[in-house]
């Protein structure tokens, strides 16, 4: 019985649609080719190549020279933040009134000197604070506070805020005055500039008072505009802008304990600080305005000089000793590991011919 069956007359493809499938196929081929990338080596991705292959006989030599390095770097930076003098003294519990805090500097503070005040517990980095504030408002174009809602316009006036934002509006207003009280002699006044305390970046790009019309002060710059709901005083009356205090707490700061630059003690306008601070007595007078203690914050005055590292952190130079250190650990067990588990370079070889 032959089970073969022809297919039916409509089912057998006729010439003009096998023609007319190769067309179709070679214009889809076509269109393919359209596509394609150039052949270029980039395109192509025919471009050479290196890839590291990571043996006993490069890995364990710079294990330890990371380790030759590190040790040392970190030595010189833990000598050098040694070798700063500071003095805290904290003064959160301090009447609102002026306060007045005795110092009492068990060495001389030789070179430039640097007056600090310090918070713990603030956290400037929050997300939403870091946010509130308009950097081109700052650079004196008033009307733009974009970004610094709920500091953005008085809600009795509707006059918009100026400088806006709740960094600015936070700003941190704590007065100091020190005074040298020399063994049987009248108080000093130690001399303070504000030169050197503020980056030139910020000086020059970043912070510029509005533009007022010739013959006018700054106040005239500012009428349209309202004072931030925390400030005591109208911004014209700080210099606006560019008050080094608002420049400097407007460089927010990464951990929740942090010291900002208040001023640096100025050598050249008296004798007696020529050289630094003389060890001895001195009377810090606090204005106490800025509130800390509702959210369990600490505030401190610090007297500190500086190192070729900056000032006195040793966080960094321990972080560099400890790296070195493993460096070395990891080092010795990795030779360990190689000289007992490890293979030679003619095992390998011979293991290579094998598998040929």
């Amino acid at each position: 019985m032959n089970w073969f069956r022809m297919p039916p007359r409509d089912a057998v493809p006729t010439s003009t649609q096998l023609s007319g499938s190769a067309s179709d196929g070679v214009q889809n081929d076509t269109k393919v080719l359209k596509n394609r990338p150039k052949a270029s080596a980039l395109r192509q991705q025919k471009l050479p190549a290196w890839q590291p292959i990571l043996t006993a006989t490069t890995v364990i030599p710079t294990v330890f020279v990371i380790g030759a390095i590190f040790l040392p770097i970190g030595v010189f930076l833990f000598i050098a933040s040694d070798s700063v003098s500071e003095y805290p003294i904290e003064y959160t519990s301090c009447s609102p009134s002026p306060c007045q805090l005795q110092i009492n500097l068990p060495n001389s503070f030789d070179g430039d000197v640097y007056l600090y005040y310090n918070l713990e517990n603030y956290y400037q980095n929050h997300r939403r604070y870091v946010k509130s504030r308009n950097d081109q408002q700052y650079l004196g174009d008033l009307t733009n506070v974009k970004d610094c809602a709920p500091f953005d316009y008085d809600p009795e006036t509707r006059k918009p805020i100026a400088p806006c934002g709740a960094i600015a509006n936070s700003i941190f207003n704590d007065t100091f005055q020190l005074s040298y009280q020399p063994v049987g002699g009248f108080p000093i006044p130690v001399p303070v500039t504000t030169q050197g305390v503020i980056w030139n970046v910020d000086k020059d790009r970043k912070f510029k008072n509005p533009a007022f019309p010739q013959g006018s002060n700054l106040c005239e710059a500012f009428k349209e505009t309202a004072k931030p709901p925390n400030w005591k005083k109208s911004p014209c009356e700080m210099g606006g802008f560019e008050n080094v205090d608002f420049i400097v707490w407007m460089r927010t700061a990464a951990l929740p304990y942090f010291k900002k630059l208040w001023r640096i003690v100025e050598r050249s306008s008296n004798a007696a600080f020529s050289n630094g601070l003389p060890k001895g007595t001195y009377v810090l007078t606090v204005e106490n305005n800025y509130p800390v203690q509702s959210f369990g914050g600490k505030k401190y005055f610090v007297i500190s000089t500086t190192s070729w590292a900056g000032g006195k952190n040793s966080f960094l130079g321990i972080a560099y000793l400890v790296v070195g250190c493993l460096a070395i650990v990891l080092g010795v067990v990795f030779v360990f590991i190689h000289l007992k588990f490890g293979h030679s370079m003619n095992e390998l070889s011979n293991v290579s011919e094998i598998h040929h």
